[in-house]
């Protein structure tokens, strides 16, 4: 009995660690108010998206989620 509940107690622990919400990892870019046909700065500072994708810099990040209308965050500074 002690063994099936120490066994049910790892299973729960491992399935909840691997569950763990991706948003607390990745941040929401700083888009303020973006248009479409709003021209991004030139600077490379380049950002890693959430769709693998590595970003000039996190205005082009934002304008092509604006483009493509998905929820793209960003993974972590620097590239891919």
């Amino acid at each position: 009995m002690t063994k099936t509940v120490l066994l049910l107690m790892f299973l729960i622990f491992i399935f909840s660690v691997d569950a763990e919400d991706k948003s607390t990892r990745y941040r929401m870019p700083t888009c303020g108010v973006l248009s479409l046909t709003q021209a991004c700065p030139l600077n490379y500072d380049p950002v890693c998206g959430s769709d693998g994708i590595t970003y000039v810099n996190e205005c082009a990040l934002c304008v092509h989620r604006l483009q493509t209308n998905t929820d793209i965050l960003i993974m972590k500074d620097g590239r891919c």
